[in-house]
């Protein structure tokens, strides 16, 4: 697998968490040093409090999460990949865009910054 198409997967990977209703799923491609970077809330670092997020935004409601990637760039150990994102929480359509930083380290390819925001 190309690392473009690893980076995609590991994209992919943490959708289809969160769809499967499974935070420990979604967190697996994040560096154990990873953060994400919602909207309207503080950076969370590390594994426990990204998988902490991300069990809430599951009891929220969250669901129906469908991220098209737009585009996918390697420079050596980093990479970033882009999209569009669409799902809905709470009865409430969603849809913005995203940005994923990966590095890639001794245990290959993980997300080290996630970070979204909402179309108005």
């Amino acid at each position: 697998m190309s690392d473009v198409d690893t980076v995609k997967a590991l994209d992919a990977a943490i959708v289809e968490g969160i769809n499967a209703k499974d935070a420990s799923k979604a967190t697996a491609p994040y560096a154990e040093d990873g953060a994400v970077m919602p909207p309207g809330a503080p950076t969370m670092s590390g594994h426990a409090a990204i998988r902490e997020y991300w069990q809430a935004a599951i009891d929220g409601g969250l669901n129906d999460v469908v991220a098209n990637p737009t585009a996918a760039h390697i420079s050596g150990d980093f990479a970033v990949t882009m999209g569009t994102l669409t799902g809905s929480m709470g009865g409430q359509e969603l849809s913005g865009k995203y940005i994923l930083y990966f590095r890639k380290g001794d245990d290959g390819w993980k997300v080290q910054r996630d970070i979204w925001n909402f179309d108005a």
